[in-house]
């Protein structure tokens, strides 16, 4: 009658017809029947009359009860029907409204000042490009001044070019004339095109650098206007007109709303369970009653190593139209969902039974004017959420009615004075058994650590120059590869830079050109040695100069072939990219657009996951007990957040030092991680160590283990298949297995896993 075969109508009409078939059985069953059983049966519960004596008729090995209409009413029973739904599993953390990094930036003028104007307010909306504040600056006018020299000295040195190009043609001029001439039209080139990228870096029109490079001569302009580098909204304006200020100082916070994210921080037990694209549910405190639905965008890869919880965010949008409603700041509680695909059933949870030993339903089998049977169902629970309880398939159907009002004080004809669990209760429980046996027991030093991703995995990206955030090309959780541009910062002082190392590339240049025709003459006439010794001198001397400037530009952060470029061709490259130092994902992003940046200031944190190990930390007791070196992979390393895995390890070094605070030793282990697991900066670990070994002993799993007070349990299944309590008596132990002197003969059935309910359920019969 319950079996697959049996659903919704289909099962309902072929047991109510005929209907005269379920009226007599229930009539039969019901008439002038009183409940044989203990008195406590007719206790009073809240909301009810006390338990009916009359009326009703439990068959505890059927699993079935009949109610009489009167025994029915008395007990105000009531049913819903079984529909089905996705499972979802639901992980709670905290939420909190931040900016996005894509969409937040400062505004910043790069050079000292007065404040002339301010334009905007806190609040104003603006574009990208607005004018928010203009600036005077006398150190404005300076860098237009060499822009008018270079220009002028350049227009010079390509007429000189030109015309000792024309004599040399003619053999009037000499090669070392020629060489000089074009050395300085080089020099002069990039002194103009150093300060034109000063100019533009600076935010100066683009129309008035044009016009001083096509020969004309505008007035010299002290104003710099300040513009936004997002469309977006002011937040805050942190000068006013009058103000002096620094070239690293934000005068702006500008924040684009209409997208904000969500910071979840989760617990280190649920990192491993969050991943990209999950859906999220988030309430925030100031709109209580709306759940907002969105995903997860991002994840970090490593824990806040004071609260030890992780980070994922999500993309928040505001209303296109209108004010923003979802503020930076904003705080609430988020729910990350982990959707199945496969659908299962659902009961309200107020169906859902459990007596200490079982987890079942009381399914509705026949209902007439006389009465109504119900049968005891027991179920395995996948998850329960939002009042709806979520079973497997199996022993419930969609359309079936279970009862919802009172399923307990029905339940309470059913409890069970024998702790015999069925298929479905072992499997809400994870029960797991073993026979008792000979395992050999470890000796073993324990003690806690850190996950710590090793330094030649790890880095921090910086730019070893002042200047101002220009553009970020990365964000957190994405994975970059060695020389990835992560960053671009516009610097003065590397245009200043730039411009002397393409003075000396020229200077290089011409002495060595110099030497070369020197040493050419050498064969045919005679020339004076000293002059040969001057210029090889001059070129040795200009060289050394070109290589360290070289190597100050590749220090802020320049490619080889960038610094290169500017050496031999006189390139000027407007801004310093910030490149990943090493493979891994972004797991801190310091920046924002507009910032302005100090020499060796972060810009972002680097991690290979894939290369991970635990520091660990040894009480100053046990130093003397460990070993100078452990086998490979005889460690083992439990985590926090992956409870069920045990992970080899191999000692791969320890401290020499004893630290002075915590009075414990380093110790650092090497673990093999598989692909499909990712162990975070800072997850928390407990290491294994062994030391020796015992001759096995009779033992048990540790996990077998209950304790009450002083005195030590396990539970032994029975050859009828019911579970008993059994006092033991334990000797040595390690992390998996326990010793036992007495309680327990080799070869019985020992409950190894889903113990600590077996210990309920054997409470509530009692």
């Amino acid at each position: 009658m319950c079996s697959a075969s049996h659903r919704g109508g289909s099962f309902r009409r072929r047991f109510w017809s005929p209907a005269h078939r379920a009226s007599a059985r229930i009539g039969g069953l019901l008439l002038g029947l009183t409940l044989a059983g203990p008195a406590s049966h007719s206790r009073a519960h809240e909301g009810h009359e006390p338990l009916p004596a009359k009326g009703v008729l439990v068959d505890i090995k059927a699993g079935t009860i009949a109610l009489s209409r009167a025994a029915h009413r008395a007990l105000m029973i009531d049913t819903a029907e079984v529909t089905t739904r996705p499972l979802d599993a639901r992980t709670l953390a905290y939420a909190r409204v931040i900016p996005a990094w894509n969409r937040h930036a400062f505004a910043a003028t790069g050079i000292g000042g007065r404040v002339a104007t301010i334009h905007v307010r806190a609040g104003d909306r603006v574009a990208v490009g607005q004018v928010l504040a203009t600036i005077d600056s006398l150190a404005l006018e300076t860098i237009q001044l060499e822009l008018l020299a270079a220009r002028t000295e350049h227009a010079l040195a390509a007429q000189t070019l030109e015309r000792i190009g024309d004599l040399a043609d003619a053999q009037v001029a000499t090669g070392r004339e020629l060489a000089e001439a074009r050395a300085r039209w080089e020099q002069v080139r990039g002194a103009m095109n150093v300060a034109a990228a000063k100019l533009r870096s600076l935010g100066v029109a683009e129309d008035l650098i044009t016009a001083v490079l096509a020969g004309s001569s505008p007035p010299l302009t002290s104003a710099v206007d300040i513009t936004s580098p997002i469309a977006g909204t002011v937040m805050h304006v942190d000068v006013v007109a009058g103000d002096t200020v620094q070239p690293n100082e934000h005068l702006f916070e500008v924040v684009d709303l209409s997208e904000v994210w969500a910071e979840v921080h989760v617990l280190e037990r649920d990192v491993n369970s969050v991943g990209v694209g999950q859906r999220v549910e988030l309430v925030f405190s100031a709109f209580p009653d709306e759940r907002l639905a969105t995903q997860v965008h991002a994840t970090g890869l490593m824990l806040d190593p004071r609260t030890k919880l992780g980070t994922v965010w999500a993309v928040v949008n505001n209303p296109p139209d209108g004010p923003p409603r979802f503020l930076p700041g904003m705080t609430g509680q988020a729910q990350i969902v982990r959707d199945l695909d496969k659908e299962r059933i659902a009961v309200p949870a107020t169906a859902l039974v459990t007596n200490g030993i079982e987890k079942y339903v009381l399914v509705e089998e026949a209902a007439t004017k006389d009465g109504v049977e119900y049968r005891k169902q027991n179920v395995v629970v996948d998850g329960v959420a939002a009042g709806v309880a979520l079973l497997r398939d199996g022993s419930v159907f969609p359309g079936d009615l279970v009862v919802t009002e009172g399923s307990h004080e029905l339940g309470s004809f059913f409890i069970s004075g024998v702790l015999r669990l069925s298929p479905e209760a072992e499997a809400n429980m994870g029960l797991r058994t073993e026979p008792a046996g000979e395992h050999a027991i470890d000796e073993v030093l324990e003690f806690d650590g850190l996950v710590d991703v090793p330094p030649n995995a790890r880095a921090s990206a910086a730019v070893q120059t002042e200047g101002r955030v220009t553009r970020i090309n990365c964000r957190v959780g994405e994975p970059v590869a060695v020389g990835d541009v992560l960053a671009e910062v516009a610097s003065l002082e590397s245009l200043d830079l730039q411009n002397a190392l393409i003075q000396a590339g020229a200077q290089r240049r011409l002495h060595e050109g110099t030497l070369a025709r020197l040493k050419a003459l050498e064969a045919t006439q005679s020339v004076p040695q000293k002059r040969v010794w001057e210029t090889q001198a001059a070129a040795i001397t200009a060289a050394e100069q070109v290589e360290s400037l070289s190597r100050k530009l590749l220090g802020i952060g320049f490619a080889a072939a960038e610094a290169a470029a500017v050496a031999a061709e006189g390139t000027v490259v407007a801004v310093v990219r910030v490149r990943a130092p090493v493979t891994g994902t972004v797991v801190r992003l310091d920046v924002v657009p507009g910032q302005v940046v100090q020499p060796d200031q972060p810009i972002a944190e680097i991690h290979d996951p894939r290369h991970a190990w635990v520091r660990a930390h040894l009480v100053e007791r046990e130093v003397g007990r460990l070993p100078a070196e452990v086998g490979a992979g005889d460690a083992r390393v439990r985590f926090m957040s992956l409870p069920e895995r045990v992970f080899a390890a191999t000692m791969a070094r320890r401290g020499s030092v004893v630290d002075a605070t915590d009075r414990t030793l380093p110790v650092w282990l090497e673990i093999d991680v598989p692909p499909d697991t990712v162990l975070q900066h800072n997850m928390l670990a407990r290491v294994t160590l062994p030391i020796g070994r015992t001759s096995p002993a009779l033992a048990v799993p540790v996990t077998a283990i209950v304790r009450n007070g002083t005195q030590a349990y396990v539970f032994i299944r029975d050859p009828d298949g019911s579970f008993r309590r059994q006092p033991v008596v334990l000797g040595r132990s390690d992390d998996r297995f326990v010793a036992v002197t007495d309680g327990v003969r080799p070869g019985e059935i020992v409950a190894v896993a889903g113990v600590a309910d077996l210990q309920t359920a054997f409470a509530s019969i009692r």
